[in-house]
């Protein structure tokens, strides 16, 4: 390859990345993508499919592709380029937090639960990961592990305490008293 074509590439790369990343902010979670937001991301799409291989394939340009098509609520077509991800790089967090979503809005809960349990075992240590598997976890029911998986969270980064408050996933067992403990600040 070049220094021109490598130069190019990169520079797609760059401004695929721009456009999901503005696209993103445009998204509201479960509402219909805003059309200023639809064009930002598939002009992304468009970029990266003007990419060649062997670089098309490699695992961070289907991470773009993927994160692109969660944006833009087409789950079942980000689930297989995230999972292709995770395949490849088993730490890449924001590819087990996307399968997750597009799962969870699928309305696969069990799936999204399991994906997310399979991306623990790969990064252990990652707070995000628990607090959304608690949120699902208590969307399905499951309370005692709900708290479980929220109280690491929060050992691990207690900003997510803060979290709690506003997030509706939790509301099935936000009276509980073992949820009130768990996000309840002692000082």
């Amino acid at each position: 390859m070049t220094a021109m074509t490598r130069l190019r590439r990169q520079a797609i790369l760059r401004q695929a990345t721009g456009y999901i990343e503005l696209g993103e902010l445009l998204v509201e979670t479960d509402r219909p993508v805003p059309e200023s937001a639809r064009r930002l991301l598939e002009r992304a799409l468009g970029l990266l499919a003007e990419i060649p291989e062997p670089t098309r394939s490699l695992p961070g340009t289907k991470m773009l592709e993927g994160e692109a098509l969660r944006a833009l609520g087409r789950w079942e077509d980000a689930l297989h380029l995230l999972q292709a991800v995770t395949e490849h790089d088993p730490d890449k967090l924001e590819a087990w937090l996307g399968m997750g979503w597009c799962l969870k809005r699928l309305g696969r809960l069990e799936d999204a639960i399991g994906v997310l349990e399979r991306g623990l075992e790969a990064t252990p240590q990652q707070p995000i990961l628990h607090y959304n598997l608690s949120c699902y976890l208590s969307l399905g029911g499951r309370v005692q592990a709900a708290i479980e998986h929220l109280a690491r969270a929060i050992a691990i980064d207690g900003r997510f305490r803060d979290l709690t408050e506003v997030e509706p996933d939790f509301d099935p067992i936000r009276t509980d008293p073992r949820f009130v403990a768990a996000t309840s600040v002692t000082v």
